[in-house]
């Protein structure tokens, strides 16, 4: 398995051998381990992701060690942390409970207390930005690998790096779904935008109408659901009125969106397509609790199980997180394992734990996407320390199975329109 790890960092190895990068000439120094730090919500609303998301680091952590046996995957060599001195990588957790300034708290935490080399996290956008803002204070390096809002990779900040897609990059996957289902008769000019009226709801929101006006589409409607206990048939209605080609659904919350798409069925209402936008609200199981409610919903995700299966790299990854933590793998475990592997793959290259060089190290990563479990081209950071080659996989519910329609290179089916025919 550590021949996998290795396969991570290969390029990075021939980056640093090929130029005068941040591990330079000088020797490492041997350390016992390095300390990666990880902030989650293991308790409050968002406590689910946030297992999820400590248990990819983990995984990700136990493979870096050595510590999960042999598969066949991509790479040479056995020995992974070469440049470390054979330290350990071990994961300090803290809980962040959904809330900003605990997670601030705790991220100083982590950084002046654990002596955590950097850190990753946290899941919940608000939260992120609280944290990542402290660790910019800190001098650490912050990855994300679970958190799409854009303006994050957009503050400016030196040491705060996103490994997965943002928003813009789900939206544009989706509006290329529509412009398949154009080019075969869909008619999917009109465009209606039902959303969570909180603040990333309304961000979302934004960003699909100026998605939506840029490809010369037609907001119809843009209407705003109380998020919480709220009724939304109302603003189901108002929707239901102007006769939409297609709804972008943006629930900031897996609860909204199960009530709204109640409310769908309890209306009776089945729009042509039903586009689903929103950080963390559509996993998997909240579409199969939604029963047909839930088919034929399009939803994009930075993480596919369906290729994931099918690829070599990936496959054996699942087939360990299953067994160690029981449960299958998730967008959100992957991320944050992605994240992990990534940090620890900057350190390797620096081979130090200082974070001026760490961070050199991270600008300077070029991994290809072969040697990630992500369907994407890999890891390459720009000047906003975005990773630009993250994209963003639509998968459909189709006969209670999730298969991919978009990219084309990846699509396992021919997405169903209208959204009627998945509910036969």
């Amino acid at each position: 398995m550590r021949a996998f790890i290795c396969g991570l960092i290969a390029a990075t190895v021939l980056v640093a051998a090929s130029c005068t990068g941040p591990a330079g000439n000088t020797e490492p120094t041997p350390l016992p381990e390095v300390k990666i730090g990880v902030l989650a919500p293991l308790s409050g609303p968002s406590r689910v992701a946030g297992a999820d998301a400590l248990h990819g680091a983990q995984l990700a952590a136990a493979l870096i060690n050595g510590d999960e046996g042999s598969a066949r995957l991509p790479g040479v060599g056995t020995a992974r942390r070469f440049r470390l001195g054979g330290a350990q990588i071990t994961i300090a957790s803290v809980d962040t409970k959904s809330e900003p300034e605990r997670g601030a708290a705790q991220a100083v935490t982590l950084v002046n207390q654990a002596r955590v080399a950097g850190l990753v996290g946290a899941y919940d956008t608000e939260v992120t930005a609280a944290a990542s803002q402290r660790s910019e204070r800190l001098g650490v390096p912050f990855l994300n690998g679970d958190t799409s809002a854009g303006y994050l990779t957009e503050r400016g900040l030196d040491w705060f790096f996103r490994t997965g897609p943002t928003d813009r990059m789900f939206g544009q996957a989706f509006f290329s779904v529509l412009g398949q289902q154009e080019a075969k008769g869909a008619k999917t000019r009109r465009v209606a935008i039902l959303f969570a009226n909180d603040t990333l709801g309304n961000g979302i929101a934004e960003l699909t109408e100026d998605l939506a006006r840029q490809g010369g589409y037609e907001v119809v409607a843009r209407v705003g659901f109380a998020s919480g206990r709220a009724d939304p048939t109302s603003a189901i209605g108002k929707v239901r009125a102007k006769q939409p080609g297609v709804v972008f659904l943006v629930a900031s919350s897996s609860t909204d969106a199960s009530k709204v798409l109640k409310a769908f069925g309890q209306l009776g209402y089945t729009p042509p397509g039903l586009l689903a936008f929103g950080s963390g609200s559509f996993e998997p199981g909240l579409l199969e609790a939604a029963g047909l409610d839930g088919q034929g919903l399009f939803y994009s995700t930075a993480w596919s199980r369906e290729v994931a299966q099918r690829n070599p790299v990936a496959k054996p990854i699942m087939d360990l997180y299953q067994a160690r933590f029981d449960t299958a793998m998730t967008e959100v475990a992957a991320g944050s394992f992605t994240a992990v592997l990534t940090l620890a793959a900057a350190i390797d290259l620096a081979g130090s734990v200082d974070p001026d060089r760490v961070r050199g190290a991270l600008i300077s990563l070029d991994t290809p996407g072969r040697d990630t479990i992500m369907p994407w081209n890999g890891v390459r950071f720009d000047a906003t320390h975005q990773n630009t080659r993250a994209s963003g996989v639509v998968e459909q519910r189709i006969q209670d199975a999730f298969r991919v329609v978009f990219p084309s290179d990846l699509a396992q089916a021919d997405a169903v329109w209208p959204l009627a025919k998945a509910r036969l």
